[in-house]
């Protein structure tokens, strides 16, 4: 049987940071990812073009500083996304232009001066606003694209207790890195040496003589403490076998994850520059898709990248690739043209259900009626931490909030001593 100090399930940015922070304040760690690569939700490719892709999570800005000063520790390069005005919408089944995204036009402004106590859905509150059909389908489009799920799914309270821990909302894709997150995450992990295992999912956790037991591929690991820094929908997976943690296995069911499906789509050159289409194009249907610019200022890498989140990844549940992409396609053909079907490199991924991360995006309560399932989770349960993007004390984007969330969760660890 294998011992460490502190065993952390999950390898995304929070996991990796609070391994890095607990190593670096003298403990004995162990990061345990289950997939084959670190990072969780962000996911780099080196395509066959010599491109680095970004499958999952990608956007960063001057305020993220964090990931900022990791991208510069690293030796990384920061490179800046082009966001030229002009948005197009697809609104009943007609091509609009508008002066700010599908959010930007009242949702932000309406949920900041609503009753915090809401208790329903994300989804009962839109309808209590008694908006217009077109102002309900952009409040809902934009959400699902953010949040992954139908609205009447997500609750209220929670929707606004992360919103109002955003310390901004202007530009927050102002960057992408070069060589991608996904390697940010690699050269992290690699940082940890032997402490970093891959493909180590865990499958059963017990506590024994004062030490939790935690069953892998590999064998058993004893540890003191354990930090679980997967999406909350994973708590599932593993079998609690301690009386006092089997209400983790119940609790998961209160959640729900992303769904997101993302297609990179890679131009000789950016046929869009010059016409009405700038940084953003949105559509109320399906529910929850846009395509974004995510070229370089100097158009030497000319990229679009189309986000299909709730209903319009869901439509796309069970469809081939090659049928995906089509539907895709046929949607942004519509905001941009045909020179959309003129791609040089296509890369798409399926967040969908995946079983280790539980989904694109972040994770999302369901609506609630005595306590915020987060609350049992940002507290300690005699030596069981948790992390994520999603408890972090200020929450400026995911993989930003994830890494603050690392920190957060180290600190309390060595505190405790």
């Amino acid at each position: 049987m294998r011992g460490a100090g502190v065993a952390v399930i999950g390898a995304g940015f929070a996991g990796l940071t609070a391994a890095r922070d607990l190593r670096d304040g003298g403990a004995d760690v162990l990061l345990l990812e289950a997939q084959e690569e670190p990072g969780g939700r962000v996911r780099t490719i080196r395509h066959a073009d010599g491109v680095a892709y970004e499958k999952g999570g990608q956007f960063f800005c001057r305020d993220m500083t964090h990931i900022c000063a990791l991208v510069e520790k690293f030796g990384l390069t920061r490179r800046d996304v082009r966001k030229d005005a002009g948005i197009v919408a697809m609104l009943g089944g007609q091509r609009k232009l508008l002066e700010a995204d599908f959010l930007e036009q009242g949702f932000f402004k309406k949920i900041f001066e609503a009753d915090p106590e809401f208790a329903g859905s994300l989804g009962d509150w839109v309808q209590s606003l008694a908006l217009d059909a077109e102002a309900v389908a952009m409040m809902r489009s934009g959400c699902e694209e953010v949040m992954g799920r139908p609205i009447e799914e997500l609750s209220f309270r929670s929707t606004l207790d992360c919103l109002s821990r955003f310390e901004s909302f202007e530009n927050t894709m102002e960057y992408c890195c070069v060589e991608g997150l996904g390697t940010l995450a690699g050269l992290m992990a690699r940082d940890l040496g032997e402490s970093f295992e891959a493909n180590m999912p865990v499958t059963s956790v017990d506590r024994k003589d004062g030490l939790f037991h935690l069953v892998t591929p590999k064998g058993m690991i004893a540890a003191k403490k354990i930090v679980f820094a997967a999406s909350p929908v994973v708590l599932r997976r593993i079998d609690w076998q301690a009386p006092q943690d089997q209400w983790l296995t119940q609790h998961s069911s209160h959640f729900v994850a992303g769904k997101m499906r993302k297609f990179v789509l890679r131009y000789d050159k950016a046929f869009w520059r010059g016409s009405d289409f700038g940084w953003l194009g949105q559509t109320d249907s399906p529910s929850g898709l846009s395509v974004m610019d995510c070229s370089d200022p100097a158009d030497t890498l000319c990229v679009l990248a189309v986000f299909c989140g709730g209903t319009a990844a869901m439509a796309l549940e069970g469809v081939s690739d090659d049928a995906a992409l089509g539907k895709v396609m046929d949607i942004i053909e519509q905001m941009l043209g045909p020179g959309v079907r003129n791609t040089v490199t296509v890369v798409q991924t399926n967040w969908t259900d995946h079983p280790w991360v539980g989904g694109g995006y972040a994770t999302w309560p369901k609506p609630w009626d005595t306590s915020d399932p987060w609350a049992p989770m940002r507290v300690s349960h005699d030596g069981l931490h948790f992390t994520g993007a999603e408890l972090a004390s200020a929450y400026p984007g995911f993989i930003e909030g994830a890494i603050r969330a690392g920190h957060e969760t180290a600190t309390r660890i060595h505190q405790e001593g």
